[in-house]
């Protein structure tokens, strides 16, 4: 069987998800998809399981033109988080849209206990789904493709939650995948496991497909810079002269900072003012939760000083935390000027009795607007009528008008175009420039080079020694270093030091 994407063309308003997409991939292989975010992939994953249309192009099979309906019964996503009922027994999941007459409930038949003991998951048969562990969940969605005969499969950062030997576990079920002559497409952000397990890679930038690696070619080093390919050069910055943490008092210090639930090690780590720093990492490496133990939104233990405030009373008062989602940093029932404004306290907008200042609201929202650049007819606009990149910069302004000492930010220009990426760079870096911290979880290099000035990589839970993004000319030798870095401390087992100040002068091998 021979799959195939031929000029695949989808626009969604004004952004063209994909521009002549290209794609390929044949029965027993393990095709791999990487690329930034925003670069087309969910875009293709929703073309391909036929919940989306094209706006031209040809998806076929054996060079005949497959329907949408086909591709629903014949092509099984597996997701982050499956797509099936919870409160459901495992095997009741596997027997959904066969359930049968009202009074009777279908129990597995000969086909459905093979599948289950095939996957390894008949012990838990009997069990509601959402009692059992991820990778039994994502099993009992392949379970439920194989039932219904699917040829293809599409696993869509399927280990982003999963333990090393769940891992494992389902790497493993999608080599037994392979062999009995099933396409599998693999999209993930993670490139050791992309070069471990595919035979192929596909790289997708601004939905095309960009570079096409197998063999001796397909190495991590090489995929890294594939993705990055054509970023610019680094341009003169004036903020070359920042305050160096040995020079100054941190704006925001950890000490033996752990989280007992084990996403990440204990760890030290500084932020100087004025200093932007990234965490570099893919899901489930303990970036992005570490990031969220600063803005004081997970339980750890250790030591936490925000501009010389110690306690994590200090860190939720004095750090401002902005969710990749901003669909949860914003109020969709409210106006631009209200989103702006709501989460400040009195007497800024209120007097002692509770009652609203509405002049002093509208007055405040309106130099927001102005201050941020946020383009809106008004500040009584509809937040939801605004495009997702200035309703980005409102959830940024809400955050930065709380006057905090650090800015805690997860994935801050995600969806956004490169216009108003630039603006929220400004932004980030103004705000450091008052003497502040900005801490960023970043999945993407180029985000790092263009903002950061140091970056860490968070690798199963570890910290690992920072680079100095200033002194990279080039955003591919910035991506190629993170990747090495990566490698070797997880070669190493998490034992290369740290230097005393944390920072290692020119990168890797610079």
């Amino acid at each position: 069987m021979l799959l195939e994407l031929r000029d695949i063309r989808k626009r969604y308003g004004e952004t063209q998800a994909l521009d002549g997409l290209d794609l390929s991939a044949s029965s027993g292989e393990i095709l791999a998809v990487a690329g930034p975010n925003g670069a087309g992939k969910s875009t293709m994953i929703r073309l391909l399981a036929g919940e989306a249309r094209v706006d031209s192009g040809q998806i076929l099979i054996d060079g005949h033109q497959w329907s949408a309906a086909d591709r629903r019964h014949q092509i099984a996503v597996v997701h982050q988080e499956p797509q099936l009922v919870p409160t459901m027994t495992v095997a009741e999941n596997l027997l959904l849209g066969r359930e049968g007459t009202r009074l009777a409930r279908p129990k597995p038949g000969v086909r459905e206990t093979a599948v289950l003991e095939e996957l390894g998951i008949s012990r838990f048969a009997d069990v509601p789904l959402n009692a059992c562990s991820l990778v039994t969940r994502q099993l009992t969605e392949i379970g439920r493709a194989l039932i219904h005969d699917s040829h293809i499969f599409l696993f869509d950062e399927p280990n982003s939650a999963l333990t090393e030997e769940e891992s494992n576990r389902l790497f493993r079920y999608m080599h037994s995948l392979k062999r009995d002559g099933h396409i599998v497409i693999l999209v993930t952000h993670r490139l050791r496991e992309l070069v471990a397990h595919a035979d192929r890679v596909a790289i997708i930038r601004e939905g095309r497909c960009t570079a096409r690696l197998s063999g001796s070619d397909m190495t991590q080093e090489a995929v890294a810079a594939q993705l990055v390919v054509g970023e610019r050069e680094r341009e003169s910055r004036d903020h070359e002269a920042s305050v160096q943490l040995s020079q100054a008092r941190p704006i925001l210090r950890l000490s033996s900072w752990m989280d007992p639930r084990g996403a990440f090690e204990p760890l030290d780590l500084q932020i100087a003012p004025g200093e932007i720093v990234a965490l570099v990492g893919v899901e489930g490496s303990g970036a992005r939760e570490l990031l969220r133990s600063v803005a004081g939104l997970i339980p750890v233990r250790g030591h936490i000083e925000v501009s010389g405030f110690a306690g994590r009373q200090a860190s939720r008062a004095l750090v401002a935390y902005l969710a990749a989602d901003r669909r949860v940093s914003l109020f969709s029932n409210f106006s631009v000027g209200e989103n702006l404004v709501v989460r400040l306290g009195s007497p800024e907008i209120a007097t002692p009795r509770g009652a609203l200042r509405k002049r002093s609201l509208l007055r405040l929202a309106s130099e927001l607007i102005g201050r941020y650049g946020i383009r809106t007819q008004s500040a009584a606009q509809s937040i939801r009528s605004l495009s997702g990149g200035n309703q980005q910069k409102v959830a940024l302004a809400a955050a930065i008008a709380k006057r905090p000492q650090v800015l805690a930010l997860e994935e801050p220009t995600r969806g956004v175009d490169i216009h108003t990426k630039a603006d929220i760079y400004a932004l980030l870096r103004a705000f450091a420039q008052e003497g502040k911290g900005v801490l960023i979880f970043c999945t993407e290099v180029p985000e790092v080079f263009d903002v950061a000035d140091r970056t860490f990589v968070v690798d199963n839970g570890h910290l690992s020694p920072s680079l100095d993004v200033k002194s990279y000319a080039k955003v591919e030798t910035l991506a190629a270093d993170i990747t090495r870095l990566e490698s070797q401390w997880r070669a190493s087992g998490g034992s290369i030091p740290q230097s005393t100040n944390g920072v290692e002068q020119g990168g890797i091998g610079a």
